[in-house]
């Protein structure tokens, strides 16, 4: 597996990944079949994050599958322009192997070079797995989001926002 940063051209490959990740947990934001995406919208989404400088998302290859990913994004007012948000996914078929560990190992550097000082992050408070890697990253809980997220069965479940000071 080779950990990179995304090009336009895995567009469709990586809208596959995020459907399939759709499919296999709750603790990804969006619900099976609602993403709505067409494989050139997200060509020019990718397009976009690589024009502006400041975000960025690392893939995880298997060949010409994607079966993670970590998505940096820079907030774009001044006083706060030394923060960014991430979202990470990783297919079920291959956690617990270190991925998540190079995944942000790759992203740190990236940040620390583009003179980031902070990361944040929101994580479903059952997401077990997630929520160990992010700690063993240096991640710290700073708050609750109560009931910030209905799932498709309509019960609610909170959120820990996280963050890591680089």
């Amino acid at each position: 597996m080779e950990i990179r940063q995304i090009t336009e051209d895995d567009a469709a490959a990586f809208l596959a990944m995020q459907r399939q990740l759709d499919r296999e947990t709750d603790f990804m934001l969006m619900a099976p079949g609602e993403r709505q995406t067409t494989v050139e919208q997200q060509r020019d989404i990718i397009h976009k994050i690589l024009s502006d400088g400041r975000s960025m998302i690392w893939v995880v290859a298997d060949g010409e599958r994607l079966v993670g990913a970590l998505t940096l994004r820079a907030l774009a007012p001044r006083k706060i322009r030394h923060t960014g948000h991430l979202v990470v996914g990783i297919l079920a078929a291959n956690r617990g192997q270190g991925v998540g560990t190079e995944l942000f190992r790759h992203m740190e550097a990236w940040a620390l070079a583009h003179a980031f000082h902070r990361l944040e992050l929101t994580v479903i408070c059952e997401n077990r797995i997630a929520l160990n890697l992010y700690l063993k990253q240096g991640f710290l809980v700073e708050g609750l989001r109560r009931d910030s997220i209905r799932q498709p069965d309509g019960h609610w479940v909170h959120e820990y926002a996280m963050s890591k000071l680089l």
